[in-house]
């Protein structure tokens, strides 16, 4: 009978850990539900720069030690930035890879900002050959600043200097007919 009072004490504390250790969870994630609508609807906010906005003027070097700037978005330009710690950057890789392939201008037009200086290895294989290619680091890069981008992945569609569409999946894009 001892044995059985001690079982029992012994499930209902186990119980009793438990409960707290999950209110713990619960109030961590209300925490971190408040901050992420904090984030989400603060005021001119936004993770990249939105429609009609003009892109600041900005001087990067590429990959290939040639320089890229604002200047050079003459035209229509694709501008693209991929974070190789990102998920969602890695769902919209193949997808962008297959948009390029569509754009008018080809590699010519293209922007592609990967942002890290060690990490983005299978991000420079992946798009080598499709456009020029920028290496920042995250969030402090020129081309980051330019164009306001704190969320990644970000597409962005610059015609002339101005942003005409910007959006973090290439699928809102707009579409062109394979050339």
């Amino acid at each position: 009978m001892t044995v059985l009072s001690v079982a029992v004490a012994l499930v209902g504390l186990l119980c009793l850990l438990d409960l707290v250790l999950t209110l713990g969870v619960i109030r961590r994630l209300r925490d971190h539900t408040a901050r992420l609508t904090a984030l989400q609807s603060a005021p001119g906010e936004t993770a990249i720069a939105e429609p009609g906005e003009l892109v600041a003027p900005f001087t990067a070097s590429t990959v290939d030690g040639s320089i890229v700037s604002a200047d050079d978005l003459a035209g229509a330009n694709l501008v693209a930035f991929f974070s190789p710690d990102c998920p969602a950057c890695e769902q919209e890789l193949t997808p962008f890879v297959d948009y390029t392939r569509t754009f008018p201008g080809g590699p010519e037009r293209t922007l592609i900002v990967i942002t890290s200086e060690t990490g983005g290895a299978k991000y420079h294989s992946a798009l080598s050959g499709l456009g020029r290619i920028v290496t920042e680091p995250e969030l402090t890069g020129p081309v980051q600043k330019a164009f306001k981008t704190r969320g990644y992945p970000a597409f962005v569609v610059v015609v002339d200097g101005s942003v005409m569409q910007a959006s973090h999946t290439v699928a809102d894009l707009p579409q062109h007919q394979p050339a």
